[in-house]
């Protein structure tokens, strides 16, 4: 039986965005379908993005298509209960995730399925079970409900297991990466850069890239803040472009300090300078 359709939940790096949808409630038997796409902020379409959808039964690899759209299907029938499904994406590095939760119901046609018992017909009144009778069928009907229950619960034991491991093998992964990457990593590559740089100049190039470093980095915790509070990936985008934003009078102020700083000017002439870092004109 579907389901109503789940709000798309979008997640975004700065480079795309990713978003999944599925309808909120199966059958028991049937195969669940996850479907999304991914695209820039200006919804151009991404493709090539390696997706990881994890469900309760195993995990589907597969590529956005030319439209930036992927479709991925559960290995196995499903199971009564609540499943949480996580879907991953990444693309030259950039990574981002989605999650939601769709319930599995009783099959109807199993219900309809389950034999009938019928009640002799009587003339008079309706015919009543005698007291053992009675009891002998309500035990039955509890031992048959335990027996349910413990099912459902050794279930549930079973992909919380299975999920517990995808996420630890994915956590590795990420680290993994990050090692190997980390020599890459801008720090990296401009500690690098300023070795062949002239010593007198080397701690003004360090400490400048220490000041845009810190900027980004705090329009990045803007951009998280602003998506753990609720807004948009595009609202998220716009408060990092806004946070990561630099004055002229601010790289201006670090310049002059770094200048006089490590001895390659004085406040005196530093002062000179007028707001748009020109000398004034002497006729």
């Amino acid at each position: 039986m579907m389901g109503f359709f789940l709000v798309n939940p979008a997640w975004a790096v700065e480079d795309y965005m990713l978003t999944v949808s599925s309808s909120s409630e199966y059958e028991e038997g049937e195969y669940s379908v996850i479907e999304g796409e991914t695209i820039t902020l200006y919804e151009k379409p991404v493709s090539e993005v390696v997706i990881h959808v994890y469900f309760p039964s195993g995990i589907v690899k597969t590529l956005t298509n030319s439209t930036g759209q992927f479709s991925a299907t559960s290995p196995a029938p499903l199971e009564i209960g609540e499943h949480d499904i996580t879907v991953y994406a990444k693309k030259d590095n950039k990574f981002t995730n989605a999650e939601m939760t769709y319930q599995v119901i009783e099959s109807k046609a199993k219900k309809i399925q389950e034999p009938v018992i019928k009640t002799p017909k009587t003339t008079d009144k309706k015919i009543e079970l005698d007291p053992f009778s009675k009891m002998i069928q309500e035990l039955e009907k509890q031992k048959n409900d335990e027996v349910k229950r413990e099912t459902i619960i050794k279930d549930n034991h079973k992909i919380d297991e299975k999920r517990r491991l995808a996420q630890e093998n994915l956590q590795n992964d990420l680290k993994e990466d990050e090692k190997r990457n980390e020599v890459n990593s801008p720090r990296n590559v401009f500690y690098r850069f300023i070795q062949e740089v002239d010593s007198s100049f080397r701690g003004i190039f360090w400490q400048q890239f220490l000041f845009t470093e810190k900027i980004s980095q705090q329009a990045h915790e803007a951009k998280e803040e602003a998506l753990r509070d609720g807004k948009s990936s595009f609202e998220a985008m716009k408060i990092f472009q806004q946070e990561a934003a630099v004055t002229q009078k601010e790289v201006m102020d670090v310049n002059k300090n770094l200048s006089v700083k490590y001895g390659n000017s004085t406040s005196d002439v530093q002062n000179l300078f007028d707001e748009n870092g020109k000398l004034p004109r002497e006729d």
